[in-house]
């Protein structure tokens, strides 16, 4: 399912790409232009249309009928992924203000960090005195949309968390979990 389907220019002026092999656990139907609607063959959840990203974030943190390998795969996927360099720029690429692609994910996972633990909506990302304090403070950056930020970044946050936590077990037996009472 993971082929090229063809190296052209199209009526439309676009490069076709490859073909994600996230696609492999999807039912998908064209919905013409290069889009397709996705179902889920484990658990069914279906989308209207179908993104690679959000079909590997599905895998990895949401679908409760995937195999373990399977989830670990995407987890993984999403964990060692850069958000930020799925997410387009406003600045010039020749600019050498510009913010490189390490420091940036560093950037966008510090700002999910502070957005989820102290519980500022994402809208806020958005909000024109928002982007001015943070380009104030590191003027290549452009912090992403609220979309990119409660999907993609804080998923790859969720991933990276729940990957150490399973390191952090995965030697560990005989484990008791439970709440400490103090009267």
């Amino acid at each position: 399912m993971s082929t090229i389907v063809s190296n052209t220019t199209d009526i439309q002026g676009k490069r076709d790409r490859k073909e994600s092999l996230v696609w492999e656990h999807f039912i998908k139907e064209s919905l013409g232009s290069g889009h397709y609607s996705a179902k889920c063959y484990y658990c069914n959840h279906s989308w209207i249309r179908g993104k690679p990203e959000v079909l590997k974030s599905h895998l990895a943190l949401y679908c409760t009928e995937v195999p373990l390998s399977i989830k670990t795969e995407y987890m993984e996927m999403i964990a060692v992924g850069s958000t930020a360099s799925n997410r387009r720029q406003n600045t010039n690429a020749n600019s050498l203000t510009e913010v490189n692609v390490v420091k940036k994910d560093k950037i966008d996972q510090a700002l999910i960090r502070f957005f989820v633990c102290c519980g500022i909506p994402f809208s806020t990302v958005n909000h024109p005195y928002f982007v001015d304090f943070i380009q104030s403070l590191c003027f290549g950056y452009n912090p992403p949309k609220k979309d990119a930020l409660s999907t993609t970044i804080l998923n790859k946050k969720i991933t990276l968390v729940m990957k150490n936590i399973q390191d952090e077990l995965k030697y560990e037996e005989n484990l008791t979990l439970g709440n400490i009472f103090r009267i």
